[in-house]
């Protein structure tokens, strides 16, 4: 049902400052400063028709999987569209964040569809590694007619080693935070910026803005589709992801022995 009274930018924009997820999306720069003004546009639009934050979910996530399909194509335009739309993905992930904190609708049922489109958007780098793989494009390979001929698989390969590892990180989290949830866990997190000591506390939020699907990684996904540079942006990623998962696994084991530590001995 449309709304009666009109919802501006503005009125959008004043709910999530006074909202305490502005506080916590501060350490997401490309989030914070870029993707999220951007954001309270369309979300004054969708809001205006009437649609509800969940109803935008499930947009986003047609878009989303309507941008991997694009991307396994191969072909320049389908790879540039693709990559295109998984940026208008993120930003319509940010709208149905503004719209249930605006009209307080938040429910676990919305949580549950966002982690699914986040999940989703992770097999975009096998997608883009699919679609290179189709595409023929070997012009960043010289020597053997052996190397040639297999540096289409190996992008292919590192594509669907990209997606695994953040899954995979995201998953495990996900265990530990069921299992040693509790008063005591809300202490501890993955990444803590304010360990500013720790080394591998500040790779993790290095990479976490540069690897984040609301950090730089969709904008250099797009670069690399528009500059031909695919194969470049899986080979990173690849690397990237597989140091940030063995980072993450080392920091959640840690945390978890701590908290069984900290039980057996109460």
């Amino acid at each position: 049902m449309k709304r009666v009274n009109h919802i501006s930018v503005k009125d959008i924009r004043s709910n999530y400052q006074g909202h305490h997820k502005s506080e916590q999306d501060k350490n997401e720069l490309m989030g914070y400063y870029i993707i999220r003004p951007l954001s309270f546009y369309p979300t004054a639009v969708f809001m205006n028709l009437g649609f509800t934050a969940n109803q935008t979910t499930w947009i986003s996530i047609v878009v989303l999987i309507l941008g991997c399909l694009l991307l396994t194509i191969g072909s320049y335009f389908a790879t540039v569209v693709g990559a295109a739309l998984l940026n208008i993905w993120v930003i319509l992930d940010f709208v149905d964040g503004n719209i249930a904190r605006y009209e307080q609708t938040s429910s676990r049922y919305g949580e549950l569809l966002d982690a699914l489109g986040a999940f989703v958007a992770h097999i975009a780098f096998f997608a883009a590694g699919i679609g290179f793989y189709f595409s023929g494009n070997n012009h960043f390979v010289s020597g053997s007619m052996w190397v040639w001929e297999s540096y289409p698989a190996v992008i292919l390969i590192l594509g669907a080693v990209a997606s695994l590892a953040a899954v995979w990180v995201r998953l495990v989290y996900h265990k530990f935070r069921n299992t040693f949830s509790g008063s005591e866990f809300e202490k501890h997190e993955v990444v803590k910026v304010q360990e500013t000591s720790s080394r591998s506390a500040i790779i993790m939020h290095i990479g976490h803005n540069l690897v984040n699907l609301s950090g730089f990684l969709l904008p250099l996904l797009l670069a690399a589709a528009l500059f031909n540079m695919i194969d470049i942006f899986i080979v990173i990623l690849a690397v990237s992801n597989m140091a940030i998962l063995a980072i993450s696994l080392i920091r959640i084991l840690r945390m978890a022995r701590e908290r069984e530590f900290a039980e057996a001995g109460k």
